[in-house]
């Protein structure tokens, strides 16, 4: 019994692909566009403090990266002086996010050449909101002792035969409870709630606001998920 039990094994252990032993990527080891802000809790801003004419290259989270190496490395990178928001730290990488001028870049840098900025712990929350290069808007304004937040966001899909395309919209409104650089909108709980109740969670990191719903804020698709800038003001 004992020897056809050992040859069972055996044959399982052989006829195992490979891909099985090799650890799967998880959320935690991820870095990514539509992960990144729900890492609230562990942002920050930094400065790529390289010498004059060093890169700083972004690396990939999948098959065992970015700690796999050299081959983990993108050709997306920055320059001495750019100002990233860097969140959770893995070994000797940390997540990071970059605006650039068409698009944003999100995944692992190396963490030893990052000078960390201080985060202003009572920071102004009032202003207009928009998120970095897509549709929708936040709008702060401060009542006396309380700020009230106001957002509208808007999804748009594929177009129909007739031209138009599928718009799906939502919406967040409320008293901000804040604790120093922090806010919250909705029920205590962010998670998705039976009732569908919008709650979200909200950081101010230097000039930028990221926030992080519990998808309940809208219809199918809409999250007000993101990093946002200032406005200008209208003229």
């Amino acid at each position: 019994m004992h020897i056809l039990l050992t040859r069972i094994l055996c044959f399982i252990c052989i006829g195992m692909p490979l891909h099985a032993a090799i650890a799967q990527t998880t959320d935690d080891d991820m870095c990514r566009n539509g992960l990144f802000p729900s890492e609230l809790a562990e942002m920050r801003l930094a400065t790529f403090a390289g010498e004059k004419d060093s890169h700083l290259y972004f690396f990939s989270d999948m098959d065992g990266c970015p700690a796999a190496g050299p081959q983990c490395r993108t050709s997306k990178y920055v320059v001495p002086g750019d100002e990233l928001i860097v969140s959770k730290q893995r070994g000797a990488f940390r997540c990071a996010w970059y605006p650039g001028k068409a698009h944003e870049t999100v995944g692992w840098v190396a963490n030893g050449q990052l000078a960390l900025a201080e985060t202003e712990r009572r920071p102004d929350w009032t202003g207009t909101w928009k998120q970095y290069a897509y549709p929708g808007y936040i709008s702060i304004a401060r009542k006396a002792d309380a700020y009230y937040v106001l957002g509208n966001m808007k999804w748009i899909g594929a177009r129909l035969e007739n031209g138009t395309r599928v718009e799906h919209l939502g919406d967040m409104g409320g008293a901000l409870t804040i604790q120093e650089h922090r806010a919250h909108i909705g029920p205590d709980n962010a998670a998705p709630n039976p009732d569908y109740t919008c709650a979200a969670d909200f950081t101010r990191v230097g000039n930028y606001l990221i926030v992080h719903d519990n998808t309940n804020c809208g219809g199918m698709n809409v999250r007000f998920d993101g990093v946002y800038t200032m406005a200008p003001p209208r003229k």
